[in-house]
């Protein structure tokens, strides 16, 4: 409980101290600076969860993950430190995140300057052409591109349906698709405010190739995520293997929803 408040407050407090910086940049043409900010932070973050919240995170195939853009990710949502640990690996990473994000005070503007990708979980077609426009622009600008299919944090255990955009980009920008699965969730799991002390890992899994059809490729990227996933929960958690169940929620919900089936076998 000490090391949680402890971590809590160098991270509550570092992260609005860095805000405050971020804004004084905001106004300067180049985002460099506001991304060297960002990747410096994220750093600081993961080295308090290791030292001070006593959260060892680990990073398993590295030799997956693409050394330079453009290059699609698609992450497990476990917590809202998954961003962070992967801004704390990739310099000038571009997230596709809620447009809920760009309204917050301080934070919207600096996510405008960042030129993350924005979208509207409710969009359809037009939102669709609004997020490839964005994710062309950080294509062009040979960044990786980081996004998360179920589009709602997730318990350790839970998944959500996998939405279709990440097909819609995965087919546009012509990119192979590196799923990224994580246990991050045992240790911070979503937005709680009490953090664990413990091990858990983020592990970037051989690239799903170009060209899928897109029935093909979604159950392919929800069978990989999530089976990877489930394994390293049993390996960290030290419980024997179970398969995700899954959990219905309204779009942009982050609250306990109810598990409804778990229809994949365990491998």
């Amino acid at each position: 409980m000490i090391r949680s408040l402890g971590f809590n407050v160098y991270f509550y407090v570092g992260t609005l101290l860095v805000a405050v910086v971020g804004i004084v940049l905001v106004p300067i043409p180049t985002p460099v600076l506001l991304r060297g900010l960002l990747f410096h932070w994220a750093r600081a973050v993961v080295w308090g969860m290791r030292w001070i919240g006593g959260m060892r995170i680990e990073f398993r195939g590295l030799e997956h993950l693409p050394f330079h853009g453009p290059a699609l990710l698609a992450n497990k949502h476990h917590s809202e430190s998954d961003g962070i640990l992967l801004a704390a690996r990739i310099r000038g990473i571009a997230f596709v995140a809620m447009q809920e994000l760009f309204r917050y005070p301080l934070i919207g503007a600096i996510l405008y300057r960042l030129q993350m990708i924005r979208v509207d979980t409710c969009g359809g077609g037009r939102e669709r052409e609004n997020l490839a426009q964005f994710a062309r622009r950080a294509y062009d600008g040979h960044r990786h591109i980081a996004i998360y299919p179920e589009g709602n944090l997730m318990a350790p255990g839970e998944r959500e349906r996998y939405r279709s955009g990440i097909y819609y980009l995965y087919r546009d920008l012509g990119l192979p698709v590196t799923p990224v699965a994580t246990s991050v969730g045992l240790v911070w799991n979503r937005r709680d405010w009490r953090k664990k002390a413990g091990r858990a890992a983020v592990e970037f899994l051989p690239a799903i190739e170009s060209g899928l059809d897109k029935e093909t490729f979604m159950r392919r990227l929800e069978d990989t995520i999530e089976s990877a996933s489930d394994r390293l929960i049993a390996e960290f958690a030290g419980r024997p293997y179970r398969p995700s169940q899954l959990v219905l929620r309204s779009q942009g919900q982050t609250g306990i929803g109810t598990p409804v089936t778990a229809p994949r076998a365990t491998p």
